[in-house]
């Protein structure tokens, strides 16, 4: 892992979303769990869905802690993510995307902050579950799996249905 200290990409994600000008109603928090590979751990946190920025593009920040393999990660990602439902009136949405990555690895007597970058893809359904893969690179996660659960206000839990 290389070391790593400041934080230009955090300032300007602040910034950027502090000028967003985003519906309130499209914005929604969610929570998520999973495993980590490489490091080998279990992961929960929660993101913060904000968009849509155009017709199918979303920002998703999001934070995780992760725990276990003799470490704590503490893992921040600028995702950006494409969203397409599967089928005209279905009820799934698949997404794929991905973004820069701050890591905070603490390790008993060590702990590092690096950059990493990852790629995601996943599921969500119109009530607000969802499942999520992801892979990363630098000093990212090598591979996660997690599911979630998104509130959204202002939308419908369930789709309307066809008469």
């Amino acid at each position: 892992m290389t070391r790593w200290k400041g934080c230009p990409l955090a300032g300007f994600a602040v910034a950027f979303l502090m000028c967003a000008n985003i519906p309130a109603q499209a914005q929604g928090f969610a929570v998520r769990g999973g495993a980590n590979v490489n490091p080998d751990q279990f992961y929960g946190g929660g993101q913060y869905e904000l968009g849509p920025l155009t017709d199918r593009v979303w920002l998703q920040p999001k934070a995780d802690l992760g725990w276990g393999n003799g470490a704590m990660l503490t893992a921040v990602n600028f995702d950006v993510t494409y969203r397409k439902p599967l089928q005209r009136n279905g009820p799934w949405t698949g997404y794929v995307g991905g973004g820069p990555a701050i890591n905070w690895y603490r390790l008993d007597a060590y702990s590092t902050t690096d950059l990493g970058v990852s790629t995601i893809a996943g599921l969500m359904h119109a009530n607000g579950m969802f499942t999520e893969f992801m892979v990363g690179f630098f000093d990212s996660p090598q591979f996660r799996v997690g599911i979630g659960y998104a509130f959204r206000p202002g939308r419908p839990r369930t789709p309307p249905r066809r008469r």
